[in-house]
């Protein structure tokens, strides 16, 4: 499988480069439109973003989003959202490399199919999140048409949706990508490219999201330079997510062996890049790490559980597997002496930001991450809540 020899950055005028597929949604900025074929131009210089549309029925009108290069214009205002769409988007105005204001996006997988799942989609969508990102194993059943149907059965047909191959995906992993073909082209003004859900870079109302199948399709070394390729591409987003599925042992709670292997995570560190997975049915975020792959060194973990810091040679991680499948255990001989937890959710441990809680029930839920707060286009704040209401963890992320 070819890998991406180069990346460019849309909003700054450079060729966009695909080796499999491009989506190029259209938006109301007035940068040149992307034209057909492997390669699509964009204006170095957006305009100003346009006013999303008021939804009816099932589906919401999106709002345009501004670009958010060194030369935005001013932002969009958000269209309405009705029940089932996602809430339209202001622009990131003329912030350099700068996320929409407000940004949030909910993070799971592992999802199952049926009630549980539901429930989960119904709390990304209650708590305004403006797309959602499948971190893989989508239902257990092979059938792309069960899970498109449990999507659309709460989030309705128009809701934006990113996603990444998981294991349990790859039998039928050419119609899983179809489906998330469509959703993506829900999402009005996104940049991607590469293969969908494997090998795939994405700029989306700001955020950068490089999405790998490490360790699930195709090779670690193609999938290690794929990671480092897109990530150096990108010198202006404020915001970046590493997404893959699986995991390495010490980055999860349970009994997942090494999959992904430590370069792979150090790319991401070394370019204050967010890593989001999947895999073990539980919970779990580390505090900040600087030094992922020294476990003796506790992987670099610093500072304090609830505040995390961001940036060059720094970042920290999370998994969430509590998309509507099982909630797993804690394993304790494997992780009693891990020493770079913050937050911790299973269903016999539930650690927040550091304190022991008692008397719970654990349950399905979602992690939200919301960029460009207070007005502050280096803060964002993460919190993780599950169909009960219920907020597990919540925590600060401070761009420096």
């Amino acid at each position: 499988m070819r890998t991406l020899t180069h990346l460019g950055i849309p909003l700054f005028g450079l060729a966009l480069a695909t080796t499999l597929t491009v989506v190029s949604c259209g938006s109301d900025d007035s940068s040149s439109t992307p034209g057909t074929g492997s390669s699509s131009g964009t204006g170095a210089t957006a305009g100003s973003g346009g006013n999303g549309g008021s939804g009816t029925g099932a589906s919401a009108g999106s709002g345009a989003s501004a670009g958010s290069g060194a030369a935005a214009g001013s932002g969009g205002s958000g269209g309405s959202g009705a029940t089932g769409g996602a809430p339209g988007g202001g622009g990131s105005g003329n912030v350099a490399g700068a996320t929409d204001q407000n940004l949030k996006v909910a993070l799971f997988g592992d999802q199952g199919a049926g009630s549980n799942p539901r429930a989960v989609y119904k709390v990304a969508l209650d708590e305004g999140a403006d797309f959602i990102v499948a971190l893989g194993d989508f239902d257990y059943k092979d059938d792309p048409n069960l899970w498109e149907t449990d999507m659309t059965a709460v989030l309705g047909t128009e809701y934006p949706l990113f996603g990444v191959v998981g294991n349990h995906d790859t039998v039928a992993w050419s119609g899983y990508q179809k489906v998330l073909t469509t959703r993506m082209g829900k999402a009005a003004g996104a940049q991607c490219s590469g293969d969908v859900g494997n090998k795939q870079t994405c700029l989306y109302r700001g955020l950068r999201m490089v999405i790998s199948g490490i360790g699930t399709l195709g090779s670690k070394t193609d999938h290690e330079q794929f990671i480092e390729q897109s990530l150096k591409a990108d010198t202006s987003s404020l915001w970046k997510l590493c997404i893959w599925h699986q995991n390495q042992n010490d980055m999860q709670l349970g009994t997942k062996n090494d999959a992904i292997g430590w370069k792979a995570f150090q790319l991401c560190q070394d370019n204050g890049a967010i890593v989001a997975m999947g895999h073990e049915h539980s919970y779990g975020r580390t505090k900040t790490l600087t030094d992922l792959g020294n476990e003796a060194a506790g992987h670099g973990a610093k500072g304090q559980p609830g505040a995390m810091e961001v940036a060059v040679g720094s970042t920290f991680s999370f998994y969430n597997g509590l998309g509507g499948s099982s909630i797993r255990a804690y394993d304790s001989n494997l992780h009693d002496d891990d020493t770079w937890w913050a937050t911790m959710y299973t269903n016999n441990k539930w650690v927040k930001n550091g304190v022991a809680q008692t008397g719970f029930t654990a349950k399905y839920g979602v992690l939200f991450l919301e960029f460009y707060v207070d007005g502050d286009p280096s803060k964002a704040r993460g919190y993780f809540k599950n169909t009960a209401g219920e907020t597990i963890d919540e925590f600060t992320i401070v761009r420096n």
